[in-house]
């Protein structure tokens, strides 16, 4: 539409960068328009494949661009190619930037990934309400934020990706299997009958059911500890979410949740 303006936003994480284009109303509504990820391997020139990306959307000059990584050195690379001279990238790198009061010991140490997850979750909810955001990527990442703006921080264990080349590269004999292509959301069945079957159920059975017992313990810290008289609500993002999301009660999946928090920084 003619009036349809754009935000850029880039995340670029330990194996994939996702590129997101979202769309800003006259009343300031932000909506994603395309999301898209692409793996990370040492020859990628990551800056032509985002000018290749920005080309195919076919509309103006974006009003603004916001990039983050969890990779400094792929990020710093695209920064210093940026193809849009128009319009210069803001890039997030501290905690300050980012609208959320940081309850941790080290502030400065958090991943500005979980940070966004959770300032886009308690955005999309807009009222103030509690949130857990579940972002299961490479690392899976738990975490909750009060309904104060407060980020108190959270769980941090390996990602079914990591998980499966753990499994393959410390033991002689066990294969390699495959997490990065789509895969059913059925559960896999359990007793496994041969290895891989085996491994399948032990990965992603057991990553779920880690995933339900941190969220159940953060729940009961944002009630008991923290005085919220509501249960959190959850939101669910990354590669594995897509399979985890079918088994979480009442959880909300959000594809790149990370950039629609860069997105939302442009209004905050």
């Amino acid at each position: 539409m003619a009036h349809e303006r754009s935000i850029i936003a880039i995340d670029v994480g330990n194996t994939r960068a996702k590129f997101g284009r979202f769309a800003i109303s006259r009343s300031g509504v932000i909506t994603p328009v395309e999301i898209v990820a692409r793996m990370l391997n040492a020859t990628d020139d990551l800056s032509q494949a985002f000018q290749q990306w920005w080309a195919g959307q076919h509309c103006p000059q974006p009003l603004a661009a916001m990039v983050a990584g969890s990779d400094p050195d792929v990020r710093d690379e695209l920064i210093g190619r940026w193809p849009l001279k128009q319009c210069d990238p803001t890039v997030v790198n501290s905690y300050q930037q980012i609208p959320v009061t940081v309850d941790v010991d080290v502030p400065a140490r958090v991943g500005i990934d979980r940070l966004l997850n959770v300032y886009a979750a308690s955005k999309l909810l807009k009222l103030p309400q509690p949130v857990i955001a579940v972002d299961s990527g490479t690392a899976t990442t738990v975490d909750l934020m009060t309904s104060d703006g407060m980020f108190r921080g959270g769980s941090i264990l390996p990602g079914l990706r990591l998980s499966a080349h753990a499994m393959h590269d410390y033991t002689a004999r066990l294969p390699l299997l495959n997490f990065d292509e789509t895969l059913s959301t059925d559960l896999p069945e359990v007793p496994g009958r041969n290895t891989e079957s085996a491994m399948r159920a032990g990965l992603f059975i057991g990553q779920l059911g880690a995933v339900k017992e941190l969220a159940s313990r953060l729940t009961d810290a944002a009630m008991g500890r923290f005085g919220e008289a509501t249960e959190p609500h959850l939101f669910v993002t990354g590669g594995g979410g897509r399979q985890l999301v079918e088994y979480l009660p009442n959880a909300t999946y959000v594809d790149s949740l990370a950039l629609h928090g860069l997105a939302m920084l442009c209004f905050a």
